[in-house]
């Protein structure tokens, strides 16, 4: 698989490295993605080159991604802006234009978002912590930048 470029990469992807759904969910993007049009990036690198994160919370609450001029995208909304520049997922994104879909597309990411630790149960992948704000609640995120993963990689982990 070849590295992304950040400066050809139209976006940004931002996604839960030790969610095992979000991360088999990167995983798949990223091979469709064959013009490189995507840049992805495991929250947990703690991407102190992109300006602005959104807070702590929102992140792990869903996927976000971020175009070359800085406007951020999250949720039902991020995945139509990569369905945008992935031919693969194309008629995705001429979905999304049909009068009431981003309305359907954004309660079914929301399903899927709350489920994904169970998803990740289901497909005997590794468990999603993040359950949500309140008492109780995984930290996903290290408080130090000390992360060994590289910035831009294979959202598997593996270098690319």
């Amino acid at each position: 698989m070849a590295q992304e470029d950040p400066v050809s990469a139209q976006l940004t992807v931002l996604f839960d490295r030790d969610c095992g759904f979000c991360a088999r969910c990167a995983t798949l993007v990223h091979r469709l993605d064959r013009q490189g049009a995507l840049r992805f990036i495991p929250l947990q690198s703690r991407p102190v080159e992109l300006a602005h994160l959104p807070s702590e919370h929102d992140l792990l609450a869903s996927m976000h991604v971020r175009d070359v001029s800085g406007t951020w995208s999250q949720g039902g909304a991020a995945w139509l802006r990569i369905a945008e520049v992935v031919p693969a997922l194309r008629p995705m994104a001429l979905v999304g234009r049909l009068p009431l879909a981003r309305w359907w597309i954004e309660v079914l990411y929301r399903l899927v978002a709350r489920n994904r630790h169970r998803l990740s149960q289901v497909l005997g992948l590794e468990g999603c912590s993040y359950r949500g704000p309140g008492p109780g609640a995984a930290r996903i995120l290290p408080r130090k930048p000390h992360d060994s993963q590289p910035h831009a990689s294979d959202p598997s982990g593996h270098s690319t």
